[in-house]
């Protein structure tokens, strides 16, 4: 609780242009996609049609931003209204290029999807990101790229042990421990909503997973010994006030009213 923290996600689909280079699949964006989910499923002998990360293009990204010494909460697209993926992609990294407000990075799975879809869309682009991978100075005992440092926690990782026990999905966890969990839509169902023109309902999607990451991150905290029950509260009554704020989007503020008596052995204590 050294830091910000910046609770992140991505929300990505099977990349088209990719199709066609490497498969000369023709046809519009989803007779493409559709195409080269039927090969993954061909490639894979049935088991997946789930794409390896470089064949994906990232479509948004969303932060959970909390400051735990101002008590301080927004939740959003880091690029704001610019659009496109480089746009996207450079705000993102532009987070982590100043050492001293550098955020703690939060991801579920992000090292194992996220970050290496963003690394690669990254290097499609141009994109330089110094910032994120500094390893001189302090920065040599904590950054952004050891599985095992804190300035980047895959929480999903973490909570499984590095592997030791089963990785579970960040919609099961949240609702196992009393969160809403996923509310707007499924991600087998993103690439659908984009080709539809339908980005409002990915980026709530996109965002509400960040706040989700966020909040199980601030339960970890508690578990660990890092945040005690009435900062802890203190947080969560925040988010939940900026998630209630006027002109907010629908799904934010249902959210906000499952946050009234969560955790509830926090409040009941």
């Amino acid at each position: 609780m050294d830091r910000p923290l910046a609770a992140f996600d991505i929300e990505s689909i099977p990349d088209p242009d990719v199709g066609r280079r490497l498969w000369d699949l023709e046809g519009d964006d989803a007779e493409v996609i559709a195409g080269m989910l039927a090969r993954r499923l061909e490639d894979t002998d049935g088991r997946t049609d789930f794409l390896p990360p470089p064949h994906h293009r990232i479509v948004t990204i969303a932060v959970a931003w909390l400051d735990p010494a101002s008590g301080s909460f927004k939740l959003g697209v880091p690029a704001g209204d610019a659009e496109g993926e480089a746009a996207q992609i450079e705000a993102f990294f532009s987070m982590v290029e100043r050492p001293r407000t550098a955020p703690r990075l939060i991801s579920w799975n992000g090292n194992g999807f996220d970050l290496p879809v963003l690394r690669y869309r990254a290097m499609l682009h141009g994109i330089a990101a110094p910032g994120f991978y500094r390893t001189d100075g302090e920065w040599k005992w904590n950054n952004y790229q050891n599985r095992f440092h804190d300035l980047h926690v895959d929480l999903m990782d973490v909570l499984a042990g590095f592997g030791a026990s089963e990785r579970v999905g960040l919609d099961a966890l949240s609702r196992v421990v009393g969160l809403p969990g996923k509310t707007v839509t499924e991600g087998h169902m993103v690439a659908g909503h984009v080709l539809r023109g339908e980005m409002d309902v990915v980026r709530t999607y996109c965002e509400l997973d960040a706040l989700n990451t966020l909040l199980l991150y601030l339960l970890w905290c508690h578990h660990r010994g890092r945040l005690d029950r009435g900062a802890l509260r203190r947080h969560v009554a925040a988010i939940a006030a900026v998630l209630r704020e006027e002109g907010a989007h629908p799904a934010w503020r249902e959210y906000a009213g499952a946050l009234e008596g969560w955790p509830g052995w926090a409040v009941r204590g």
